[in-house]
């Protein structure tokens, strides 16, 4: 069928793993749909990350586009995304922002009913700027539907 795909949503939990040592926790939304291509499952996803900080002032966020492989018709699968993050953070009045390569690896349990599916993951969700890199390791719940 050419019009055979999934939609869903996620969200995670996030805890500082390497980098940003500063940063407490953090939460993160994403909005995808998946289409299997033959031998893996394509997924196209918009990410959204919030942490906060051990100062109250101090704030982080992350949005972008990640393109990822999976196998949906596996129980236990392993999940790879790459893509860019706009990432901006900011300590009170003063703030950045630019854009970094971003990429995930983790695991997901597949869980199918009829056309729901349900995959909690664990994975590592990463954050470079070719010269400097931060990550998170990160727990998420995803929810889809096939179309």
């Amino acid at each position: 069928m050419l019009l055979a795909f999934s939609l869903g949503i996620e969200g995670g939990y996030h805890i500082p793993a390497t980098g940003f040592q500063n940063l407490n926790t953090g939460t993160r939304f994403c909005i995808y749909t998946v289409r299997d291509v033959g031998f893996v499952d394509l997924t196209l996803g918009l990410n959204a990350a919030y942490y906060t900080g051990d100062n109250p002032g101090y704030r982080l966020s992350t949005t972008g586009l990640r393109l990822g492989v999976q196998k949906d018709n596996w129980v236990i699968s392993p999940v790879l995304t790459i893509g860019a993050d706009y990432i901006s953070r900011a300590l009170g009045q003063n703030s950045e922002s630019g854009f970094g390569l971003a990429y995930s690896i983790g695991t997901a349990l597949n869980f199918h009913r009829e056309r729901l599916s349900i995959h909690p993951g664990i994975y590592y969700d990463g954050l470079t700027d070719m010269k400097t890199h931060a990550g998170f390791i990160g727990l998420k719940l995803g929810i889809g539907y096939e179309i």
